[in-house]
């Protein structure tokens, strides 16, 4: 009987369908599993389910933007240990320093490039897990 390895759940909460659904094929077509929000809210709700392996998120969205939700998870689920990846087409030096200072483990600028998320998202993922 072979042990099939199981793939990664990663959360992509970004505003912008053509873009979420853009990098979930990204990420699917690279051995991850997918799971697509378009807002923090929505999110936030599914965690009371499902923990996945990372969060990318986007920065600036509509109702509860990437900031709020990473507060909102540490706040809400204070035991979930979740590497966050932020993902932003900001130009903004305050935005790129609070995403740092909030912890986050990157910032990915868009538009990503495919290699670029993948690497990115399993470097991550390893670090977290070494750590």
């Amino acid at each position: 009987m072979s042990k099939e390895k199981k793939q990664p759940l990663v959360f992509v909460v970004e505003d912008n369908h053509a873009y979420r659904i853009l990098i979930g094929r990204i990420l699917e077509q690279r051995g991850f599993t997918v799971m697509l929000f378009e807002n923090g809210i929505k999110a936030l709700e599914m965690l009371s389910f499902v923990q996945p392996n990372i969060i990318l998120s986007d920065i600036q969205m509509p109702g509860m933007d990437g900031f709020e939700l990473f507060e909102e998870i540490k706040l809400k689920f204070p035991e979930a240990k979740i590497p966050f990846l932020y993902i932003s087409s900001t130009q903004s030096e305050s935005m790129i320093s609070k995403a740092n200072d909030m912890g986050s483990d990157t910032l990915i600028r868009k538009p990503a490039q495919p290699e670029e998320l993948f690497t990115v998202i399993n470097t991550t993922l390893k670090n977290f897990v070494a750590a």
